[in-house]
């Protein structure tokens, strides 16, 4: 039996189903494939997202930001170094800013995301994994055990191991950072206070996330992939005494309340974003460290930006499922993507050097601090307030 849409989307992560919400908006015909369970079958998944305001704006557009229940803005941000009283400090009220963003559970994102597409005309395969993609100059065939699915053109928001950048041999530039995230959810002796900090340890950078609950956070810890696996095999325990001391006690003691959780962390970036009818877009075309993260922003932003693309052909009559147009939104998203690399891997070398170097940061932290014209651009950028932005993700 053979099938027939304008777009298959490969992948229900949050930029999937966002890219699945915004072309069925278009008029497309659209169908989702997952090889996980559908939602609510999924095992609980303790990995949380900061939401910048630019993503706040995407998802309110799609109509998915009012159902997510568990959100947590946050007001302030705190970052310093171990062993250091330098330490650089953003607060909304200084930015006349309602939030710094939001830490959103990806569950609670995704859960919405689903239930907004069950009335939508999207079909949605979870469980379901194909045999065979042909991709040629006229659309693409998905294979699947009993029938055949055809489509003008196919996007791939697998995330990091895309089958669909493997399998059409999309050039890619990566390099491993040697480490691995433990990610988790914790309790803390005093409240978060609505501020997400983070600390730049000699092994690597770790987050805590205020969550909704005043004592609970989510860690992002990363380090060596080799104390990754020692983290974890740490008794509940000894764990927390180690991310106490680790957090220079900066919320009191810290204890364990979800399992623990490891990913490898790698940096991707796709030299080319179309082949055959075949997108990448989110986590599939590019991966960046999590230290900020941004990584979610990003690929919310390629999903606009497609979708708005998209509208706008549709809107002018020009939807012919040829993908010709694209061409400038996927440059603008290759250098998006870029420089986003290049800013993290910059930050993360900036706090590996040690030695007399660590004088000279703590100098130019507090020069920061101190510096708010500068300052205030760092955090208009991190907030999603400037910069080039889809049309939906802009402020008023």
């Amino acid at each position: 039996m053979t099938m027939q849409c304008d777009v298959v989307v490969i992948g229900a992560g949050m930029v999937g189903l966002a890219l699945a919400l915004g072309l069925r908006r278009c008029g497309l015909s659209v169908q989702v494939v997952e090889q996980m369970p559908s939602p609510d079958l999924l095992a609980a998944d303790h990995r949380v997202s900061a939401l910048n305001l630019a993503s706040e704006r995407v998802l309110r557009h799609l109509g998915v930001w009012e159902p997510i229940a568990e959100k947590q803005r946050y007001q302030q941000m705190s970052i310093w170094e171990q062993d250091s009283s330098s330490r650089l400090s953003f607060s909304a009220a200084e930015l006349c800013l309602p939030a710094l963003g939001y830490i959103v559970p990806n569950q609670a994102v995704m859960k919405a995301m689903y239930l907004a597409l069950q009335d939508s005309g999207v079909v949605m395969r979870y469980g379901c994994k194909s045999a065979r993609i042909h991709a040629h100059d006229e659309g693409v065939e998905i294979e699947f055990s009993q029938e055949t699915l055809r489509a003008s053109w196919l996007i791939s928001a697998e995330g990091a191991h895309s089958r669909v950048r493997a399998d059409f041999n999309f050039p890619t530039l990566e390099w491993d950072y040697g480490q691995s995230a433990v990610v988790a959810t914790i309790a803390t002796d005093l409240p978060h206070q609505a501020c997400a900090r983070q600390v730049f340890l000699t092994s690597g950078p770790l987050a805590l996330l205020p969550l909704t609950e005043p004592h609970l956070c989510s860690i992002v810890w990363s380090v060596p992939s080799a104390q990754a696996h020692t983290l974890l095999a740490l008794d509940e325990e000894a764990f927390s005494h180690r991310l106490s001391a680790a957090t220079g006690m900066e919320l009191g003691l810290c204890r364990l309340v979800s399992p623990r959780q490891s990913f490898a962390l790698r940096a991707r970036y796709a030299r080319d974003l179309l082949r055959a009818r075949c997108l990448l877009v989110g986590d599939a075309a590019h991966t960046i460290h999590p230290l900020a993260g941004q990584g979610v922003n990003l690929g919310l932003m390629d999903a606009a930006a497609v979708i708005e693309a998209v509208e706008q052909q549709v809107q002018q009559g020009n939807w012919n499922g040829c993908l010709d147009f694209l061409a400038p939104t996927l440059r603008w998203r290759k250098t998006e993507a870029m420089q986003m690399l290049a800013a993290m891997e910059g930050i993360k070398q900036l706090f590996a050097y040690r030695g007399p170097f660590r004088l000279v940061r703590r100098i130019g932290i507090d020069a920061l601090q101190h510096a708010p014209i500068i300052k205030r651009q760092l955090a208009l950028l991190a907030t999603g307030n400037c910069g080039e932005l889809p049309l939906m993700a802009r402020g008023s």
